[in-house]
């Protein structure tokens, strides 16, 4: 696990950890942007631990700035050489993502949660496109 403040990205926070040292998170590996707390990076839990939130990309999500589509996860290195993985939102925009912890400025995990369960879905890589036209009748 490691994180790295990256000025030339808007001045975020990474952070990374290898596929073989991440559970909770379907055998893929993190390289996400840290969300803010009101206080910082750290948001506690109810037993005091503290817990990174990040915004991790899709991999196939290609150069699309910061509208791209991801994940908010909630990520705790303090199982040793793991990385304990809690995904708070799935499907869900960047932009949307580091809007409402701006607006909303959780203190805690719990608060963290609150904010990303209320930040817009996108859908999810396995979802297929949805028709407009509807369902069609067999035969």
């Amino acid at each position: 696990m490691r994180w790295d403040e990256a000025p030339e990205d808007r001045g975020t926070v990474k952070f990374a950890a290898a596929a073989e040292a991440v559970e909770g998170y379907g055998g893929r590996g993190l390289n996400g942007r840290a969300l803010q707390s009101a206080t910082g990076y750290l948001f506690p839990d109810q037993d005091g631990e503290t817990w990174w939130v990040i915004f991790q990309p899709w991999p196939a999500a290609g150069p699309q700035g910061h509208k791209v589509p991801g994940d908010i996860l909630a990520c705790n290195d303090s199982y040793g050489d793991m990385v304990h993985v809690v995904v708070l939102a799935a499907g869900v925009r960047e932009d949307d993502a580091e809007a409402a912890f701006r607006t909303d400025a959780p203190l805690t995990l719990a608060d963290a949660a609150r904010v990303a369960a209320g930040v817009p879905h996108v859908g999810t890589p396995a979802e297929p496109p949805v028709s407009r036209r509807g369902p069609r009748a067999a035969g």
